[in-house]
């Protein structure tokens, strides 16, 4: 009897165990934050040129062969990657936008895949072969992040993001 009582306590620890692990798997790896709406696209890039230095800057109208509408890229010195930039007139195209790219890179089975929509913002993350994709709507902009070692970089826009709308 005292062993059957163990076998269940041990049971039960390990299902605690293993539903926490799965509940802090599937959290959220960030809450985006965006530039304020009274940004321009380009101010969305300048801002974060206080911390990387802009190499390069241009207009883009899409990621890939998928069309977004109008936005701009910019290139960073030390950035391994691409950052993107679409702002719209509703938060409703920011996330078409979103889903466009979701739909195309949809595969749970490729490493560093998450994707969750929260309603009133979604993230989506992925490794392409040498690639990370990092791609968030919030609001009325979508930031699209590609390149190789850019966990760091994306951090860093989410936090000066993050701090220019609390002034």
């Amino acid at each position: 009897m005292i062993q059957k009582y163990r076998l269940n306590s041990f049971t039960y620890i390990v299902l605690v165990f293993v539903l926490t692990l799965l509940f802090f798997s599937c959290s959220v790896p960030f809450i985006p934050e965006v530039p304020p709406s009274s940004y321009s696209q380009e101010a969305a890039i300048n801002v974060l040129s206080n911390k990387y230095y802009l190499i390069d800057s241009g207009y883009i109208e899409g990621f890939g062969d998928i069309y977004l509408g109008e936005g701009r890229y910019a290139i960073f010195d030390g950035v391994d990657g691409i950052f993107m930039v679409f702002k719209y007139d509703d938060e409703e195209h920011a996330k078409e936008s979103w889903n466009k790219i979701t739909k195309k890179y949809n595969n749970p089975f490729k490493l560093k895949y998450f994707k969750v929509n929260m309603g009133d913002y979604g993230v989506f993350t992925l490794r392409l072969e040498n690639t990370d994709l990092y791609v968030w709507y919030k609001d009325n902009w979508l930031i699209v992040i590609s390149g190789d070692k850019i966990d760091n970089f994306v951090k860093d826009v989410n936090e000066i993001y993050k701090t220019i709308k609390a002034r």
